[in-house]
C-alpha cells in the first residue's frame, strides 16, 4: 500500500548533524548518525509545538473534573514555561546513553560502570511495580510503534545488517519507541517532576511528535540506504501519522484521531497499520495472497466500484437484496451470522478492488469473534449481527475503524456488549428494547454518514447513565452503612494515634484528662460519620489543637488578642462537640476551671494545678460506636487476616488488584452463574462489596475469600477489554490451521 508523502513532516537535517554518509562510512559513524537523527528530530518537533502543548494543557484544565487534575494541568504549563528547553537538552543526553548501551548489549559488549548505573536507572523508570507508569509506557509505545510500523521494519533489517547479526528483537532496538520514551521520562526525573507530572507530559510529548514521528523514522532509513546499507529495500514515502488527541480529565489512555473518511480510503493512513497486520492473520490462516499493487484511485471506474458497493450495501441492509445487481440468487439475511461470508461470495464481491475483499473478509472475521464471545448474551448477539452490514461499510468507507477503539461505530458496539453484563431475567429485556430502538436508527439512516453512530451511542449512554443514577441511589444507603462499619474498626486505633501526635506534656490535667475522657469520644464519632479525609474530622482536630494553644502563656500583644478573638468561638465548637456524642452535662464544670487556665495564659502564667482540678469524670459514651447488625440482604464473609498470606500468591495478587468497576462472574455450588461487579472497596479492612446492575447489594467478600473462588475456579475476571478489541486481538492471534468458518 502506497504512502503519502507529507509536506507537513519538520526538516531535520542541522549543522550539528553528520551529512550524508557515502559507502565507505564505518558502523560507528552510521549508528551515531541514526541516534541524533531520532534525538534532534524528536527534540526539534516537540520545541516548535510548546505553544500547542501549553494550549492542550489550558483545554484540559478547563474540563478537568477536579481541582487536584486542574492544578496537575497548570502545573504542566509552568513546568514547560520553565523547563521546556533545559528539558530537551537532558532528553538528548538521556537518550544518548541509553542508545549506547543498548548498542554496547546488541554487540555483547559488557556495560561500564557509568551505563551500569543507567541501566539501573531505566530499571527504575520502567521495570517498578508502579503498574500506572510502566502501563503509561506500554501504551505510548505500542502507538507510535504501530504508526511507524512500515519504516520501523526496514530499520530493523538494516540494523541487524549494521550489526551483523541475523535480527534485532523490537525491545533491543534502541530506535523504538520505548527507547526514547524511558529517555523523556529519565530527563523528567532530573529535573524532579512527581511522577503524576511526568506521567502527563510524558503522554504530551507523544502528542505533539505523533504526526512527525513516522517521517524522522523515513529520515533515518534514507541516510542508511545512501550510505549502502540495504539499499533495495524500497524507500516509501514519509507516512504522516494521525495526531493523538489530548487526554480527557477522566481518561487515561491516549486516544486517537477522529475518523475522516475522505482521507481513508484503502489503508492510506496510520490506521492501516493494523489493518495490514488483520491482513496478514487472514493470510496467514487462509493461505490466500495478498492483492496485487495497485496504483493511486485516479479513474473515475474505481471510484464508482465502491460507490456501487456501498449503494449495494446500504440496499441490503434495509432488506431489498432480491433487487440488487451482483448479488446473485441465494437471498441474504442481513441480520443472520453469515450474512457477510454470503456476501463474500457473491459476485459483486469478487469484482470489486482486492482491499475492499479482504475488507469484508477481515470484519466477517471480527464478527466471527464477536459471535463465540463468551460474555455476551444471545439477545444481545442477535441485536449485533444486525449491524454487521452498517459496520462493513465503515471499514470500507474509513479504515481508522481498525485502530481507533475510540470511533464511534466501535464503542457502540462495546457499549452494546458491555451494557448486558450483570443482568437478570427480569432486567434484560428493557436493555434489549433500547438496543433495538438503537441499532433500527442505524439501519434506518445510515447511507456513509459515520455520525449516525455518534447520535445512537450518545442515546445508548443517557439511558444507561440514567440507569445507573438509579442503582446508585438504591445502594446509597447500603454502601454508607459499609463505610461506617469499616471505620468503625479502625476508629479506636486512629483517634489513639492522632492523640498521641498530638501530646501534650506541660498541659493541665484538666485538659489532658477532658481530652482523653470526653474529646476522644467525639473524635471517634467524627471518624466513623465521616472518616479521616473529611472536613468534619479535621475542624474537629483543629478545636482540640486551639484549645492546647489556647492555655499557654501569652507573651506577645499578638497571641493575646489572638486569644481573645478565638475564645467566643472555640467555646462554642467545644460545646458542639460534646452535644454530639451526649456529653453537654460535663460542660459546665469543665468550662468553670477553663475560665481560669485561659485568665492565667492572658498573664503570661502556667495554670496552677491545684486551682484549675479537673471535673468529674463521667463514663465515656459507647453509644456513638456500637455496631449496628448488618443489613439483612448483605452475605457477609468475615474478613481473614491477610498478612498470614504468602505473598507471592498469584490469585491473591489478583484480588488484591481488583478495581471498582471490575466485572467477576460467580459460580455457586449448584452450578448457578451470577455476574456482578465491584461496587466498593473497604479502605481499612480488605472486604469487597459486589453488587448487580441494578445495585441491589449482593455478596460481601474479604480479600482471601475471594482469592479461593478465584483459585478454586467459582470466581472468574471478565475482560476490562472492549468488546472489539476482544475481536481484534482473537483474530491476529489465529494460528495457521484454524478454523475460520467460511
Amino acid at each position: 500500500m502506497a504512502d503519502r508523502p507529507s509536506s507537513n513532516v519538520v526538516p531535520l537535517a542541522g549543522r550539528d548533524l553528520p551529512s550524508e554518509a557515502p559507502a565507505t562510512v564505518d558502523p560507528a559513524t552510521l549508528l551515531a548518525g541514526c541516534r541524533d537523527r531520532l534525538a534532534h528530530g524528536l527534540a526539534t518537533v516537540f520545541a516548535q509545538h510548546l505553544d500547542s502543548a501549553n494550549d492542550d494543557f489550558l483545554g484540559m484544565a478547563d474540563r478537568a473534573t477536579s481541582l487536584e487534575q486542574q492544578q496537575l494541568y497548570f502545573a504542566a504549563m509552568d513546568f514547560l514555561s520553565g523547563h521546556g528547553q533545559l528539558l530537551l537538552q537532558h532528553f538528548r543526553g538521556a537518550y544518548v546513553t541509553l542508545f549506547e548501551h543498548a548498542i554496547g548489549r546488541l554487540r555483547g559488549q559488557a556495560p561500564t560502570a557509568e551505563q551500569g548505573a543507567q541501566e539501573g536507572l531505566e530499571l527504575t523508570l520502567v521495570d517498578t511495580d508502579d503498574f500506572e507508569r510502566d502501563l503509561a509506557i506500554a501504551k505510548l509505545s505500542a502507538r507510535a510503534t504501530c504508526n511507524g510500523s512500515q519504516q520501523l521494519t526496514a530499520l530493523d533489517r538494516r540494523l541487524a545488517t549494521l550489526l551483523q547479526l541475523p535480527r534485532i528483537g523490537q525491545d533491543d532496538n534502541p530506535l523504538y519507541p520505548r527507547a526514547f520514551f524511558t529517555a523523556m521520562l529519565d530527563a523528567l526525573g532530573t529535573l524532579d517532576a512527581g511522577e503524576p507530572l511526568a506521567l502527563v507530559l510524558l503522554q504530551e510529548f507523544e502528542r505533539q511528535t505523533s504526526a512527525e514521528l513516522p517521517g524522522i523514522y523515513a529520515t533515518i532509513n534514507r541516510f542508511l540506504a545512501e550510505a549502502g546499507v540495504l539499499p533495495d529495500i524500497p524507500l516509501a514515502g514519509p507516512q504522516r501519522a494521525l495526531r493523538s488527541q489530548p487526554l480527557d480529565a477522566t481518561d487515561t489512555q491516549p486516544l486517537s484521531g477522529a475518523p475522516s473518511p475522505a482521507s481513508a480510503r484503502h489503508g492510506e493512513t496510520a490506521s492501516s497499520d493494523v489493518f495490514e497486520r488483520l491482513v496478514e492473520a487472514l493470510q496467514a490462516v487462509t493461505g490466500r495472497q495478498p492483492p496485487p499493487p495497485q496504483p493511486p484511485p485516479t479513474s473515475r471506474s474505481q471510484t464508482l466500484d465502491i460507490a456501487e458497493l456501498i449503494h449495494a450495501l446500504t440496499g441490503l441492509q434495509r432488506g431489498a437484496s432480491t433487487q440488487l445487481p451482483g448479488l446473485g440468487d441465494t437471498p441474504i439475511d442481513p441480520a443472520h451470522n453469515d450474512a457477510l461470508r454470503q456476501i463474500r461470495a457473491t459476485p459483486m464481491a469478487n469484482g470489486s478492488h482486492p482491499v475492499d475483499a479482504l475488507t469484508i473478509d477481515i470484519v466477517s472475521m471480527l464478527f466471527d469473534a464477536i459471535f463465540k464471545d463468551p460474555e455476551l448474551s444471545a439477545g444481545l448477539r442477535a441485536e449485533l449481527a444486525k449491524l454487521q452490514i452498517p459496520v462493513l461499510k465503515v471499514a470500507l468507507i474509513d479504515k481508522h475503524f481498525f485502530s481507533d477503539r475510540r470511533h464511534p461505530a466501535r464503542r457502540l458496539l462495546d457499549l452494546i456488549a458491555s451494557a448486558g453484563l450483570g443482568r437478570g431475567e427480569e432486567d434484560e429485556p428493557r436493555l434489549l428494547e433500547q438496543v433495538r430502538r438503537i441499532v433500527d436508527a442505524v439501519i434506518d439512516g445510515f447511507d456513509d454518514d459515520i455520525d449516525v453512530f455518534a447520535h445512537q451511542l450518545q442515546a445508548l449512554e443517557h439511558f444507561l447513565e440514567e440507569e445507573e443514577a438509579r442503582a446508585q441511589s438504591k445502594a446509597s444507603k447500603v454502601l454508607d452503612e459499609l463505610e461506617r462499619r469499616d471505620r468503625r474498626e479502625v476508629a479506636e486505633r486512629c483517634v489513639a494515634t492522632t492523640l498521641t501526635e498530638h501530646a501534650h506534656p506541660d498541659a493541665p490535667a484538666l485538659i489532658g484528662d477532658f481530652i482523653a475522657e470526653h474529646w476522644r469520644q467525639v473524635l471517634i464519632t467524627v471518624f466513623v460519620d465521616a472518616g479521616e479525609d473529611s472536613d468534619d474530622w479535621r475542624e474537629t482536630v483543629r478545636v482540640m489543637e486551639d484549645l492546647l494553644w489556647s492555655i499557654e502563656p501569652k507573651h506577645t500583644p499578638e497571641d493575646r488578642d489572638h486569644l481573645l478573638t478565638l475564645l467566643p468561638d472555640l467555646i462554642t465548637r467545644l460545646r458542639k462537640g460534646l452535644e454530639r456524642v451526649d456529653q453537654e452535662t460535663s460542660w459546665d464544670s469543665f468550662f468553670g476551671q477553663l475560665i481560669r487556665l485561659h485568665m492565667a495564659a492572658l498573664h503570661r502564667e502556667t495554670a496552677d494545678e491545684e486551682n484549675a482540678s479537673p471535673p468529674p469524670s463521667s463514663p465515656p459514651s459507647t453509644t456513638a460506636v456500637a455496631p449496628p447488625p448488618p443489613p439483612s440482604s448483605t452475605a457477609i464473609t468475615p474478613p481473614a487476616d491477610d498478612d498470614t498470606d504468602d505473598e507471592a500468591d498469584h490469585h491473591l495478587r489478583l484480588a488484591r488488584a481488583l478495581e471498582v468497576g471490575a466485572w467477576v462472574e460467580f459460580q455457586s455450588l449448584r452450578g448457578t452463574r451470577k455476574t456482578l461487579r465491584l461496587s466498593w472497596v473497604s479502605e481499612y479492612r480488605g472486604v469487597y462489596l459486589f453488587t448487580n446492575r441494578q445495585g441491589d447489594n449482593a455478596l460481601t467478600l474479604a480479600t482471601t475469600s475471594l482469592a479461593n473462588h478465584l483459585r478454586k475456579g467459582s470466581a472468574r475476571l471478565l475482560s476490562r477489554d472492549p468488546l472489539t478489541e476482544r475481536a481484534v486481538s482473537q483474530v491476529l492471534e489465529q494460528q495457521p490451521g484454524e478454523p475460520t468458518d467460511d
